[in-house]
This record gives structure tokens, sequence and C-alpha cells, in this order.
């Protein structure tokens, strides 16, 4: 028989009943309980509810070595579309779907090899995520350029600020940065509310000549951190995907993960899980001695999280660029990608027009990662 084990809301019991036919090892509230209980037990299926406080990284790590198969009970489109990008997860509606695929007389039909299948879906957005280190060595102004590239090129673009030490993307953009963006849309995933529709009222227009791209502004105080939960920024871009095919997110530098007390909240939690789960990665040093050193450092801390990142200089000088991208060459395995050069004649106001100029390097960067570069590839997707 199967074995299952069950975690959710002890006053879910409808999930319990649904399983009368299974060999119901344990029905737990708590992680730390599941991870406890498998192990000494390989688990073949576990049953979840699909919510943040339960489908965690930590759970999601125990398949396929501990887990059969971990399949996820999501309750709204939302919440079915977000477990939907996890590895490993197999997600239903109901737990009547549960039986028709894992029951033993489901066992010789086609539908029980998803006992082992790792559920996935073609995505046809990216995520980019724009880092650097300490320093300020303009990750805002770049997130700011690549966005408007993009836009310019005809994509639909969300530029998110999902930086917890300094959000500024409100700032450079002239926009309201008390309007509650990417903070409301966490604590909308936190009670399973959020949606295409929260996405859409949530996101603030930027708009110049012929082209706009969407902003979800950061937290206005950087004492907010806690409300970017990796989990629930997790689910903000499952959605975010399917409404937008360029996904910007402007990343804080820090990228420390707290190991002192088990299940504490990470401040650097989104940073990292940015790092590791973006479609590309840009990183922006500066070329000075300073700037070199410190991203030389910040890469090979990240190394753990992101083995490919595309390295960008940023205000660059010609008297110090050709050292620093040599200095690159001897002490990383990484290469300077492109040197944007250094701008003395308005700074970040500047960053729109300079990014959209036929010379730009940020159009180079934009078309070596992949952000579209023709109007012929556009809008596939819905927009407001």
């Amino acid at each position: 028989m199967t074995t299952v084990g069950v975690l959710a809301p002890a006053r879910d019991r409808e999930i319990i009943d649904g399983l009368a036919w299974a060999d119901i090892r344990f029905g737990v509230d708590d992680v730390s309980d599941v991870v406890r209980r498998v192990t000494d037990d390989v688990l073949d299926v576990l049953v979840v509810d699909a919510s943040v406080a339960f489908l965690t990284t930590e759970l999601v790590a125990l398949h396929p070595a501990r887990i059969g198969c971990i399949v996820a009970i999501a309750k709204s489109d939302s919440t079915e579309a977000w477990a939907r990008t996890l590895e490993g997860v197999h997600v239903v509606r109901s737990i009547a779907e549960v039986k028709s695929t894992f029951a033993p007389e489901a066992a010789q039909s086609p539908s029980a090899s998803k006992l082992t299948m790792v559920a996935s879906r073609q995505r046809e957005s990216t995520v980019i995520a724009v880092w650097g280190p300490v320093g300020a060595p303009g990750v805002t102004t770049a997130a700011i350029s690549l966005a408007t590239v993009a836009a310019a090129a005809g994509a639909s673009v969300l530029l998110c600020d999902a930086d917890t030490r300094g959000s500024a993307i409100a700032i450079a953009l002239a926009l309201a940065d008390e309007t509650p963006g990417l903070a409301a849309a966490c604590r909308l995933v936190g009670r399973g509310e959020f949606s295409d529709e929260e996405l859409v009222r949530l996101a603030s227009p930027y708009s110049r000549d012929s082209w706009r791209f969407d902003v979800l502004t950061g937290i206005p105080r950087a004492s907010r951190w806690v409300t970017i939960e990796p989990a629930k920024l997790r689910a903000v871009l499952a959605v975010a995907r399917d409404r937008y095919e360029v996904i910007i997110v402007d990343v804080g530098f820090g990228i420390e993960e707290n190991e002192w007390v088990d299940d504490a909240p990470q401040r650097d939690g989104a940073a990292r899980e940015l790092l590791r789960t973006a479609d590309h990665v840009v990183a922006v040093g500066r070329s000075d001695a300073v700037g070199v050193a410190r991203l030389i450092r910040a890469l090979d801390d990240a190394s753990d999280l992101r083995s490919d990142p595309v390295v960008v200089f940023n205000a660059s000088a010609p008297n110090s660029t050709r050292d620093a991208i040599d200095a690159m060459r001897r002490f990383t395995a990484h290469a300077v990608r492109v040197a944007i050069p250094r701008d003395s004649r308005g700074g970040v106001e500047d960053a729109v027009p300079r990014a959209l100029g036929a010379s730009s390097p940020w159009r180079t960067l934009a078309d070596s990662i992949g952000i579209p570069s023709s109007p012929a590839k556009r809008r596939r997707f819905a927009r407001r």
C-alpha cells in the first residue's frame, strides 16, 4: 500500500478523510515534524496544503531522497501558478485527484508514473536579477536602464524593487515611494489572496514617449524587510511570469544567511532566492580599485548561489577600465561583459535617454542576455 504523509492545517479534516485508501503514516501541521519523521523512513507521497507556510524550500529539498513525490493541493489559480514553479512538486486542485493518481487501483494506469514525476511548465518570460556589492555601484540605474531597453523594444516589462536594505527605484522614477507595491503583494500571498488582478492593481505604470513599463515599488523603510519573504516573493514572481515577458528585479547587496537560529527570518533571504532562481543575474560593479575588490569578494561570496552572473562595470573611467578587466580575468573566472562609461551629466536622470541611445552599451547587454531587441517580438502577454 502507498505510504502517505499529510502536512496541512489541523482543522483541514477533508484531506485526511479523502486518503482512506492509503497507509497514512502521519498528519502534522509543522514542516519540522515532517523533516523529523522522514529522517528514518522513506515516504511514497507527501500531501501538502499549497501555502507558503507548508510548501517551503526545506520541504521541497526532501524530494526525491526521502519523499517519492510531493503533492500540493492548490485551492486558487494564483496558488497553483506559484506551486507549479517548484521543482519536484506535483500540483492538484482537489483531494480526489490524489486518489485517481496514487491509489492502488491506479497503479497500472499511465498516470501512476506521476509518482516520480517532476512538475514543470514551459516559461516564456524572463526574470533578470540585477545585483552588486556594497558601495552603490549603480544597481538601481542598471535595472532601470534594462527595463527601459526592453520596454522600448516592445516587450511587456515589470520592474520590481526587492532591495531590503535600501530600495530606491520609486525615488529614481519620481513615483510615490509610499505606494504599497512588493510588500503589499507579499502580504496578499500570505493570506492566499494574491492574483493577476491584484498585481495589476498594485503595479505603478511608468511611461515615456511611446513605451511604458510597470513598477512594483519597494519597501519605504529598510526596517520592514521582514515583509519580503523568499517564498512569498517566489509566489509574486510566479504570477508576474504569466503577465510579463521581462521581469527586472533590483536586488539588495546583502546575501548573508542567518545560520544561528533555526527557522529565523532571513533579512537577505529574498536576495539569496533571486540569485539562486533568476533566469539571469547581472552583477554590477565599479572599475576603480575599491569597486573591483568589492566585486571580486561579492562574486566569491555568491558562488554557492550563482556561478554564471553577467558581470558589468558601471561608471567606468577609460584609464581604469582596462586594468579592472584584467584584474577580473586574473582573480576570478568571470569575464566582464560590458563597461558602461561614466555619466557626468545627470546621473540617474539620464539613465532612460542614455539606455535608448543608438550605441548604448545597455542595448548590447540586453541583447546578450536575451531581452527582446525588436518590436517584432512583442505583447504576447496581457497588458493593462
